[in-house]
């Protein structure tokens, strides 16, 4: 259709502008690369957005011309654009990089997940401005000099999913600063840079990917492939020494007995009933609501994994990390010892982990093969139930499993907010190695005799009592004092599990029945 039939002359420009653009994608000669440049799902990035959008520096369509990082780092981009130039004698610049550039764009644009509106020649200069400073950094880093504080404080965003370049940019770029000489030009331009910034151990630089979409592409699966190279022979490992019986399960059961004067618990029960009969009913209404609510989640709440320290502690587990060529794939359990590989923690740490476990969640989405697995995300998910508080990061980076600069609190911190959101469920048809393992461990912990009677004692009768104060609920209506009692019976029972929780130690010793007026 001719665009100036079209009376609304904003539909005119888009019909123009669209036609434009499919005709160039339909004189695609090359081969079509798949979509790796994806925007970030708010399901992902809405407990913590600063962590997917850049805050310093934009690249690509999507956030080149972001106001805040626009701002700051435009001047710079184009500073250092003459004086790289310069150094490989390149006299027009239009001519030599950014009319090939712009022959590429159409081929580009596939490697982005959303439709792109800028025209070629827009996009031609974003990506030519945009790549030569890239590729300035990555030879900074390559060289083996110290990077300048500023350049470092901008890892975390070049890391982005939605600020990733595609690497056939910046190999076009490079073949037109070097048209006259074989530069052999490689994905390992990233590997300095990664190297520096990976929070996990890289491959080597032989089992790297040759064939890589951008640098966030070459992360994720120099991460993932980390393996020993073909093994020689090597003497058997010893069997684990035998784990130091837990002293928890060493714990009689006489004390709890012992500790717990049914004389006084029915005199306790009986002070409570009477002070729940002054406060108002409709306070007590709410109580018991509350009552109800909080006694299914004391009695099915579960944990991925108990934490590190309870592992050691209770259940005689010890941690070692792995070697430095053996990744995420070969973490082991092998008898009580858990064997996991080392992660360094520094302050772009928290925002490369979430653009991993991202990345890796879109390309499974994307994708519809089964070749991908959530490796990444399944051993997050596996810290995020190790560490829980300062103790289990103090025990792991005693065992070196733990590196870096940052502090126990905001490590802590890290791994707790990470648990809250940022991985997506990712169904796959069979058990992973990884969930095996866990399942292993957990089956280990949850045979202990303490958990046993922990059942017995607590969750059994908590499931009971919630049956029946429900019923009861059913019928009693306005006879507040039956719910009062019923109400200062869980109350009692709960302080009684708080008390063997205090001395004892249990799964879910942070589940409070909240008394507002106990205290008056």
């Amino acid at each position: 259709m001719d665009p100036s039939l079209i009376s609304d002359p904003r539909e005119a420009k888009w019909v123009a502008e669209t036609s434009q653009l499919l005709d160039r994608q339909l004189e695609i000669e090359d081969e079509i690369p798949p979509v790796s440049i994806f925007q970030v799902p708010e399901t992902i990035t809405s407990k913590k957005p600063e962590a997917y959008k850049p805050q310093q520096i934009g690249f690509g369509p999507y956030h080149h011309f972001q106001p805040g990082p626009y701002s700051k780092m435009q001047h710079q981009k184009l500073l250092s654009l003459p004086r790289v130039l310069k150094d490989h004698e390149i006299p027009d610049f239009r001519h030599n990089v950014l009319d090939k550039v712009e022959k590429l764009v159409p081929v580009i644009r596939a490697c982005y997940e959303t439709f792109l509106r800028d025209d070629d020649v827009t996009m031609a200069w974003v990506f030519a401005i945009d790549g030569l400073f890239l590729l300035d950094l990555f030879r900074t880093y390559d060289r083996g000099n110290p990077v300048n504080k500023r350049l470092l404080l901008l890892a975390q965003d070049i890391m982005m999913v939605e600020n990733q370049i595609p690497f056939m940019v910046l190999k076009e770029i490079n073949q037109a600063l070097h048209s006259s000489s074989s530069d052999n030009f490689s994905p390992s331009i990233f590997r300095s840079f990664c190297e520096i910034n990976s929070p996990l151990e890289l491959c080597s630089r032989l089992q790297a990917p040759s064939s890589v979409q951008h640098l966030l592409h070459y992360m994720y699966f120099s991460i993932i492939n980390n393996r020993p190279r073909p093994p020689a022979p090597s003497p058997p490992s010893p069997s684990p020494s035998p784990s130091p019986p837990s002293t928890h399960d060493n714990l009689p059961v006489v004390p709890i007995q012992q500790s717990l004067d049914i004389a006084s618990v029915v005199e306790t029960v009986i002070d409570l009933t009477h002070l729940i009969e002054k406060v108002p009913d409709k306070e007590i209404a709410q109580l018991y609501e509350q009552t109800i609510t909080s006694l299914p989640e004391f009695s099915t709440t579960k944990t991925t994994i108990p934490s590190a320290s309870k592992l050691v502690a209770r259940a005689g587990f010890r941690f070692q990390d792995l070697p430095q060529d053996e990744g995420i794939q070969h973490i082991n359990i092998n008898g009580r010892s858990f064997y996991l590989p080392r992660i360094t923690l520094n302050r772009d740490s928290e925002v490369i982990l979430r653009n991993l476990v991202a990345y890796e969640t879109l390309i499974m989405l994307d994708s519809d093969s089964d070749d991908y697995h959530p490796l990444i995300t399944e051993y997050m998910g596996l810290m995020c139930g190790l560490i829980v508080n300062v103790e289990d990061v103090k025990l792991l980076k005693k065992e070196n499993i733990i590196k870096g600069d940052l502090g126990e609190d905001e490590i802590v911190k890290i791994f707790v907010e990470m648990s809250g959101g940022c991985m997506l469920s990712l169904k796959s048809k069979e058990k992973s190695k990884l969930q095996e393992k866990i399942d292993e461990v957990n089956k280990v912990y949850e045979s202990r005799p303490m958990m046993k009677m922990e059942y017995l004692l607590f969750e059994k009768p908590a499931n009971w009592v919630r049956v029946g104060l429900t019923r009861i609920g059913s019928f009693v209506g306005g006879t507040w004092k039956i719910l009062a009692f019923m109400v200062s019976i869980v109350t009692v029972f709960m302080l009684t599990y708080q008390a063997y929780c205090d001395v004892y130690g249990c799964e879910k010793n942070n589940l409070k029945l909240l008394l507002p007026y106990a205290s008056s």
